[in-house]
């Protein structure tokens, strides 16, 4: 075993050496290594083991990882022969023309890896267009599986033919497909971490010129959820700004690229929210401390808490009066953890379909997992959630929407660090009781209305924009004001601007 063991670290060594090609996919890279290149070096190490070498790899992933990418790279790489299908381009009006396509395909790959001792490569991209669960696709797609799973029980170069499918979908794929003597292995492919999107930024920028102010640390902790197809057009778009003046490109240029792109994962469902600082919320002291060590030490100190073995909590639930800023605290939190924001709210998740309101929620846990870390709001859960009562049937939208939040909650798909749930109410005794355990909402925090102190916080901070005249008395709006929510001062300020604007308008028509 010996011989076996060098070359398997020799392909690891050359596994290692994609970074300059490949930023972020190097795991993905040897595990498809493994698959494609191991039976033609040791092939009579495989014969001798009495191994059966491998038929095919399932890629899943985000659109915009680098699936594509990674085999062609991988094929370049290894010398191998690659036949390609785009998965839609087979598709033939006529009865069995697509089946014929498919066919073709297969033939021309088995006929490259005859030809010399190097390996074929089978690339199927897009692979659920064409493969879809037969319980779904109607006549023609079964007929397409049918034959997809014929023609990989038949091959018969096995070691030097392997088929390789991609997909963003693939739970869409049909069962029969996903089982060993077909796709025997699957690699997952997911959103660059930090550490990863260093290195294709990195990578995207290195023919670039710079300036200095260019700090690629930031810029990977800011791009949260993007994928490689993401920073690659970010920094085509930083790049363009700079054309124009024909000087290197600055890190203003890439803070302005931000601002004009969404990440792909963040797509539908995030919010970009405004720079608001916990300067910007009057009084509330005592709230601000609590949600910061609910919310942003776990985001910002998750290494800490993990050393001290210390579990983040996995949800916050506000609850309050209406108008006490439980909806501008949230925003504040995903500011300042440079955090991914996505809300939910009822209008958004009800939909007359069976099944597309807990879709709506599992689809917003899968995209805040991706772009962790990341800030989940769920404004007005008790719209979507209602309690449960004794004679609940369990039928209900609401009551299923509330299965599927628990569920997603409780981590049954992956739920990980870096994603924290945020609720807001003001009827709290809506809320089901199952959500109010820990585990769930851990952290359960009363926002009260404005006391004296912080009207005249949150008034001093409405009017810092504002010409006042001399006579005006904050203190005693404060007094005067007893009762009134952020919300209603908020608006008192306003309307008070507005009377002094059409006082202003009569004056200089007269």
């Amino acid at each position: 075993m010996n011989g076996l063991a060098k070359g398997l670290e020799s392909i690891h060594i050359d596994a290692d050496n994609q970074e300059g090609t490949l930023p972020g996919l190097e795991t993905a890279f040897q595990g498809l290594l493994e698959i494609v290149q191991y039976p033609i070096t040791h092939r009579e190490k495989f014969t001798r083991l009495n191994i059966e070498p491998p038929k095919g790899v399932l890629l899943y992933g985000p659109p915009g990882v680098g699936k594509t990418h990674l085999v062609r790279e991988l094929c370049k790489k290894v010398s191998a022969h690659l036949t390609v299908i785009q998965g839609p381009e087979i598709l033939g009006p006529y009865l069995g023309e697509s089946e014929k396509q498919l066919r073709e395909k297969f033939v021309e790959a088995q006929k490259m890896g005859e030809k010399d001792n190097k390996a074929s490569v089978l690339f199927i991209d897009e692979i659920d267009s064409i493969a879809v669960n037969r319980q779904q696709g109607g006549e023609q797609g079964a007929r397409l599986v049918a034959q997809l799973l014929t023609l990989m029980d038949g091959l018969e170069n096995r070691g030097r033919l392997v088929v390789v499918g991609a997909t963003n979908r693939p739970n869409a794929l049909d069962p029969a497909l996903r089982r060993p003597g077909r796709f025997d292995r699957e690699i997952s492919i997911d959103v660059p971490d930090q550490e990863a999107r260093e290195k294709i930024l990195r990578h995207c920028t290195k023919k670039m010129p710079l300036d200095g102010s260019v700090d690629f640390h930031i810029l990977a902790e800011s791009t949260n959820g993007y994928v490689g197809a993401d920073i690659a057009s970010l920094c085509a778009e930083a790049a363009v700004r700079a054309v124009d003046t024909r000087r290197p490109v600055a890190m203003g240029d890439f803070a302005d690229a931000m601002g004009r792109m969404v990440a792909s994962t963040k797509r539908g469902l995030h919010i970009d929210v405004a720079r608001t600082q916990w300067e910007d919320v009057g009084g509330l002291g005592q709230i601000k401390e609590k949600l910061q060590q609910a919310v942003q030490w776990p985001l910002e100190r998750a290494s800490t808490m993990r050393r001290l073995g210390i579990s983040p909590p996995r949800g916050v639930l506000l609850y309050g009066p209406p108008g006490c800023s439980k909806t501008t605290l949230v925003k504040v939190i995903a500011t300042q953890t440079r955090a991914s924001f996505f809300s939910l709210s009822g209008a958004s998740v009800f939909s007359p379909y069976v099944g597309d309101s807990e879709k709506a929620v599992r689809e917003i846990f899968r995209k805040a997992r991706a772009s962790a870390p990341a800030v989940l709001f769920f404004d007005e859960i008790e719209s979507m959630v209602g309690r449960r009562t004794a004679e609940s049937t369990g039928d209900s939208v609401q009551e299923r929407v509330l299965s599927t939040m628990l569920n997603e909650m409780d981590g049954v798909d992956g739920m990980q660090d870096g994603v924290l749930v945020i609720g807001a109410t003001n009827r709290i005794d809506m809320v089901d009781a199952a959500l109010l355990r820990p585990g769930r909402f851990d952290r359960v925090v009363y926002v009260p209305p404005p006391d004296e102190l912080a009207r005249r916080e949150i008034l001093g901070i409405r009017a810092r924009r504002m010409s006042l005249a001399e006579d005006i008395d904050m203190d005693v709006l404060a007094q005067w004001t007893e009762g009134f929510s952020g919300a209603d001062l908020a608006n008192l300020a306003r309307e008070a601007a507005m009377l002094a604007l059409r006082r202003d308008i009569e004056s200089s028509t007269v």
